[in-house]
């Protein structure tokens, strides 16, 4: 791995401000996050599960984890985004309100993992990079990078550790940004070095 390729990543995450139209989808998935628990128990509710992990995989262990306080903060941060002016990712994350550009990145490296096991796709990284469309490959690094930093195979996992990587934040700091709480998941033998 060239140093000076995960550091553009970084130089290049940090820098790209968060769209207004992205801010505004997440303020939407909060507002969906916030009905889901007025919801009855049933099967519009399991609908609107489905719906929700559909469009933003990730969201309902957010959910879960942060609970409906820190929903509706993250939610005021959002819709502030999506009215004002568009600033870098960086600037996101100094302000602590770093959990929107995150999640919103992290929600669309999920999604690519999904569509590819739903072709069927498992395994190797290098076949999974090799299989994304343009705008794909402009959220992954090439198979050489990503297995160094974020593992060969391709699974959740990898996705936040590739994430952390371009945020500049260890796995547990990132953890600690996304639900507000340390966990068991932070740190696991086999995880490839932190360059943070």
């Amino acid at each position: 791995m060239a140093p000076h390729e995960l550091r553009s990543w970084q130089l290049r995450w940090a820098e790209r401000p968060l769209e207004r139209d992205v801010c505004a989808a997440m303020t939407e998935k909060y507002v969906a996050l916030a009905a889901l628990e007025a919801l009855p128990c049933g099967a519009e509710q399991d609908a609107a599960l489905r719906a929700a992990a559909a469009r933003w995989p990730g969201c309902l262990r957010e959910s879960q984890l942060v609970g409906p306080d820190r929903c509706r903060q993250r939610r005021a941060w959002a819709e502030a985004g999506s009215a004002g002016p568009e600033r870098p990712r960086a600037d996101w994350l100094a302000e602590g309100a770093g959990a929107v550009p995150l999640w919103a990145d992290l929600h669309r490296l999920l999604r690519d993992q999904l569509a590819w096991r739903a072709t069927g796709g498992s395994g190797d990284a290098a076949r999974f990079v090799r299989w994304l469309d343009a705008e794909g490959r402009e959220r992954w690094p090439g198979p050489g990078l990503l297995a160094a930093v974020a593992g060969p195979q391709v699974r959740v996992r990898q996705a936040y550790q590739w994430l952390a990587e371009q945020a500049g934040l260890s796995l547990a700091a990132l953890n600690f940004v996304l639900f507000a709480r340390q966990g068991h998941w932070d740190a696991r033998p086999g995880d490839p070095p932190v360059s943070a």
